[in-house]
């Protein structure tokens, strides 16, 4: 026989670094200029992004 009425559930809740807390970092506009402009541009739009992405996925997968 099996007694499984007195055997205690515990739910962990995931540790969340604060830094997942934080928002995504507002991206630069732009509005037109020379190719070097707009390669400048899309590098810190890309770097702002694929942090953002990161810590996004984070606290999903810690969520979960």
């Amino acid at each position: 026989m099996i007694l499984t009425g007195c055997q205690q559930s515990t739910h962990l809740s995931p540790v969340i670094p604060p830094s997942l807390f934080e928002p995504c970092l507002d991206l630069q506009k732009i509005e037109s200029g020379p190719g070097k402009s707009v390669m400048l541009w899309s590098v810190d739009t890309v770097a702002k992004y694929n942090d953002c992405k990161a810590r996004h996925g984070a606290i999903v997968e810690a969520l979960k």
